[in-house]
């Protein structure tokens, strides 16, 4: 009984070695790839704030020196509340895409969205009373916002890119861009 005991300990142990040694490397392949992130984004001249990569197990994905998806948070400029890249696919150093989503504040005002029938998001708000159709162009680096055809404010990007989308959220004018390059270095 005694030598079972025994045999029975030392297998609980050994199993709780190798579910801490996979715990602890998962957690260090993350960081990783957190770490890839970084400095493919140091490359863009982009600066991140926090960096979460998505796609488990952790450590195929390091193994492969590739991140599947990764949010970015940005610190929000003067005039935004919200920014954020998705960096898609990032294989050794090169991305398939780089989306950024920038939320600018509204003017002042009582602001309410306009929604479609299908509870999604326009680019079109209430603001006072009065409707407002937001739009937005990039041109080279920069990317202006517009309020029915009317600057209503500009960002400098840290290369060209493309207007995918505008809608006018809840927390603010949301402009979708794609840049143009994703091998940045």
């Amino acid at each position: 009984m005694k030598k079972a005991l025994i045999a029975l300990g030392t297998i609980v142990i050994i199993l709780i070695a190798l579910i801490g040694g996979l715990i602890v490397a998962e957690n260090r392949a993350k960081v990783a790839l957190e770490a890839d992130v970084a400095d493919y984004l140091d490359g863009c001249a982009i600066t991140p704030d926090t960096i979460d990569v998505h796609g488990r197990p952790y450590l195929l994905y390091a193994a492969q020196h590739t991140a599947d998806l990764s949010y970015v948070d940005l610190d929000p400029a003067k005039g935004t509340n919200k920014d954020q890249v998705l960096v898609h696919r990032l294989v050794d150093g090169h991305a398939d895409r780089l989306t950024r989503f920038i939320t600018f504040d509204y003017p002042s005002g009582q602001v309410r969205p306009v929604k479609n029938p299908d509870d999604s998001y326009t680019e079109v708000a209430t603001i006072d009373g009065k409707r407002v159709t937001f739009s937005a162009r990039a041109e080279g680096n920069r990317l202006d916002v517009l309020a029915d055809e009317r600057f209503l404010t500009d960002r400098a990007l840290p290369q060209a890119a493309e207007v995918r989308n505008v809608s006018a959220g809840d927390d603010g004018v949301v402009v979708e861009v794609e840049y143009a390059d994703t091998d940045c270095r």
